[in-house]
């Protein structure tokens, strides 16, 4: 644990500290709670995962896998502006930490936690509470079954990324909130249901839930000399987040944890917001098909909410809630009316959740900010519209809906650099369905470390590059982790990092297409990229005046970059000399961040980096020009600064 904080203890320092406008502190959880008006989820964003990638791709990829656009500033004042006080920030983590080899402690890739912490301070700016989570941690907190084994596992991940959470936003006031869990359960057990109470194995799943809440709530308050982190207000749930009241009154609460919140998650009532079964009935005022009554439904579950507040004595927040478009939105107002008003009789904040999905007919419709032009969807409006009339909100905007234009492809805005060689083009472009593939030829002789691939394409969905071996009929799928408009980029890395990943060597691949993968994509071109280049012979002739001196010399100088022979023929006193210095200089490219000199500048450089300013790594395992960001012939942390603005794309 030591070990861990020393190495995350200096790079915390490179992060730029917040001031806030008016800062919170020595409040209760109640004093705390009481000033969070209404509070909207970023979902589907920093939650979002995709078990095809790897820690070194890039943070706005992991960010639109489900299909959303990165997160902005603009969005995050949009939220602001529509009456929300608050932002719960769902945040995936697992496929962003490896394990240290030397100490075996669970480490965050610096650049996911710094993208993180970028969303983290735009709210944060905006004098908003913000609750930052682990959400979805595969494997580890959510498992098949719940067993000794995975205990240990999951109480050991809770404490290391906890630990470097809590030192990166150790100086953070009471406007942050951490929330130690989303939703932990089992997922594939007999015994227990994975979208219960936990109830069935004798308290077992009650008594796993304690302890991993407990390891959460004394690593954030130990874990560092922080006061911000001692009064912080945490969150914590009870198996799945569940509103059940047996399982809510399972949890173990101790009056020195300090703040502390239960995190409970309530579409409510379940067949009205989301069910699409026979016994679903989207009308409300109304009943289910089973016969419960909508109103009194929610006026039981605020009821019992508020008694377990009262007998744990600490207060509760509904981290989630929502009711799916169903193109029922006259009815969405009634039941947002109806809800929030049962909330605020008990004074419970309530978190909306939002995956910017418009009505589907399914029960996954949750879109009330189109993030796209950040403007409010239709079916919506009123919907948000009686949340903050019910909640007191008044001075609130809500943006009308605006279609989102997208660019039209263009090859006069495609940057063609003269240096680039044509592997692929076609002008007008070749449309291929999903998954469908287009071969390339010549490809094989600059697929090295010297090159880089760009392909030029038009699609809603990422592109890919496919490596074909016949011999075993394997087909290895490379992503982009860097793209601009319309160009995606491969780097050998990406390209040799998939083949060792399925034991395949370069020599045995025989073919390499252009691939679409979840939609069609038109396909314009394929472009090999030189990363270096050689500079041209320069001849530069002089006249000048020499006295008393008649000589022939031949001089030459050679350095690690520049060979330059000097050829000087002098006649005899008081005449002119005709001088011609005829100079070759091989020039190689100096990219700056890119420490393992693949080429291109992205998170394992930083990675390198920061191991070599601990030690970790010797010199000469990177490139020390490239790693000199600021040109002072010395690699030390202002240069590891530099190289992180340089990633997240801050001047």
């Amino acid at each position: 644990m030591l070990s861990i904080m020393c190495v995350f203890g200096q790079i915390s320092n490179y992060s730029v500290q917040v001031n806030k406008v008016s800062a919170l502190s020595n409040l209760t959880a109640d004093e705390i709670v009481s000033q969070m008006t209404i509070g909207w989820n970023l979902g589907n964003s920093l939650d979002s995962y995709n078990e095809g990638y790897t820690i070194d791709v890039a943070p706005s990829k992991f960010a639109t896998t489900w299909g959303n656009p990165e997160p902005t500033k603009e969005l995050i004042q949009t939220v602001k502006n529509a009456g929300f006080n608050t932002i719960r920030i769902p945040t995936t983590w697992y496929q962003h930490v490896s394990i240290n080899e030397t100490t075996g402690a669970y480490e965050i890739d610096q650049t996911w936690l710094d993208y993180v912490k970028q969303v983290v301070d735009w709210a944060y700016e905006e004098d908003m509470f913000v609750i930052l989570n682990l959400h979805h941690e595969q494997g580890i907190i959510n498992v098949s079954e719940f067993t000794d084994e995975t205990l240990a596992t999951a109480s050991k991940y809770i404490n290391n990324v906890w630990s470097q959470i809590a030192y990166t936003f150790k100086d953070y006031d009471q406007h942050l909130i951490f929330e130690g869990m989303n939703e932990p359960r089992q997922t594939g057990s007999s015994e227990v249901s994975e979208w219960g109470n936990g109830s069935e194995d004798n308290g077992y799943s009650w008594a796993y839930i304690n302890t991993l809440n407990r390891q959460f709530i004394n690593t954030v308050r130990n874990s560092t000399d922080s006061e911000n982190n001692k009064e912080r207000l945490l969150m914590i749930p009870a198996y799945v987040a569940t509103s059940d009241v047996d399982a809510l009154n399972s949890l173990s609460i101790s009056s020195s944890d300090g703040n502390i919140a239960i995190s409970v998650h309530a579409y409510s009532p379940y067949f009205f917001t989301m069910d699409t079964s026979e016994y679903a009935n989207h009308e409300f005022p109304g009943k289910s098909g089973w016969g419960e009554d909508y109103e009194s439904n929610l006026q039981s579950l605020f009821s019992s909410l508020n008694e377990v507040s009262e007998s744990k004595g600490v207060p509760i927040i509904i981290g989630e809630f929502s009711a799916s478009d169903f193109e029922n939105t006259a009815d969405r107002v009634e039941w947002a009316k109806c809800y929030l008003s049962n909330a605020e009789q008990y004074g419970i904040p309530c978190v909306l959740w939002d995956n910017n999905v418009s009505a589907n007919g399914t029960g996954e419709a949750h879109g009330y900010i189109y993030r796209l032009t950040n403007t409010i969807y239709p079916n919506s409006a009123d919907v948000l519209k009686a949340m903050m009339d019910t909640v007191g909100v008044t001075d609130y905007v809500l943006p009308e809906y605006q279609v989102y234009q997208a660019p039209t492809f263009s090859w006069d805005n495609i940057p063609i650099e003269d240096s680039w060689v044509e592997l692929y083009k076609v002008e007008s472009g070749k449309t291929i369905r999903l998954w469908g593939n287009i071969a390339v030829s010549d490809w094989a002789e600059y697929l090295n470390e010297n090159y880089k691939f760009a392909l030029v394409y038009d699609s809603t969905s990422d592109v890919e590059l496919v490596l074909q071996e016949s011999a075993t009929e394997g087909w290895y799928r490379v992503t982009s982790d860097s793209s601009d408009d319309f160009i995606a980029y491969f780097t050998y890395e990406d390209m040799m990092s998939i083949l060792d990943s399925n034991e395949c060597a370069l020599s045995d691949i025989d073919n390499l297409y252009l691939s679409a993968t979840s939609s069609s994509a038109t396909m314009y071109g394929l472009y090999a990229i030189p990363l270096s280049s050689v500079g041209s012979e320069t001849t530069i002739t002089t006249t000048d005046a020499t006295t008393d001196t008649t000589t022939d010399t031949t001089i030459t100088t050679t350095d690690a970059t520049t060979d330059t022979t000097i050829t000087t023929t002098d006649t005899t006193t008081d005449t002119t000399i005709d001088t011609t210095i005829t100079t070759t200089i091989i020039v190689t490219d100096v990219l700056l961040g890119d420490v393992n000199s693949d080429g291109s500048v992205k998170s394992n450089d930083l990675l390198l980096l920061k191991k070599y300013l601990l030690g970790l790594s010797e010199e000469s395992e990177i490139n020390f020009t490239n790693s000199d960001m600021n040109g002072d012939n010395e690699v030390k942390s202002n240069d590891l600064l530099s190289l992180k603005k340089v990633l997240l794309g801050i001047d």
